[in-house]
């Protein structure tokens, strides 16, 4: 099932890495769209994961200035039918592998840009300092992107909201409050 209240704040999230990325770090190109892209493939059916990565390559066509209209949205498209077979072999509950899978997914990603991009533009330069940065590199950082900006903060809210930690939370804070109030005198 679809869950809209976990994939829009999870949406808007990637769309403000995505945004903020080359305003802190200029020449470093970020994959945003990494952590919604990986959630959609590990949780929704094919068509619901395809739509989902079609719809942030849109936003990313909208949002750069180099290559034509739907480049990246069948990019990451195609990215997303070549992966969605993996997904079972990464677990989102555990964060790194789920991190790997991200690198697997950029890796594919970056070869089919590749691949495309000689397609469309017959400019291609491809260097071994450019297969270095773009397929080993590039990945790798995206995979710590998509751990740190998303997974870590999840794991975080999940670790704090065990029912037994909000107990202790409620516990703790009863405690803190009959001192106060024993100090106070109110």
């Amino acid at each position: 099932m679809f869950k809209l209240t976990f994939y829009i704040p999870l949406f808007v999230f990637c769309f403000i890495g995505e945004i903020c990325t080359p305003m802190l770090f200029p020449t470093v190109r970020i994959f945003g769209f990494l952590p919604f892209i990986l959630f959609a493939v590990a949780e929704l059916p094919l068509p619901k994961s395809l739509w989902c990565a079609a719809f942030s390559g849109l936003i990313m066509d909208l949002y750069s200035e180099g290559p034509p209209l739907g480049f990246f949205a069948l990019n990451y498209s195609i990215s997303t039918l070549i992966i969605y077979r993996y997904r079972k072999f990464f677990s989102k509950e555990k964060p790194f592998p789920f991190a790997l899978l991200g690198v697997l997914f950029s890796f594919t990603s970056t070869l089919i840009h590749f691949f495309l991009y000689a397609l469309f533009d017959s400019h291609l330069k491809i260097s071994p300092h450019t297969f270095l940065t773009d397929l080993i590199c590039m990945p790798i950082v995206d995979g710590a992107y998509s751990l740190i900006w998303i997974l870590l903060p999840l794991i975080a809210i999940k670790y704090l909201t065990e029912p037994k930690r909000i107990n202790l939370y409620k516990q703790k804070l009863g405690m803190v409050l009959n001192e106060l109030s024993r100090i106070t005198g109110k």
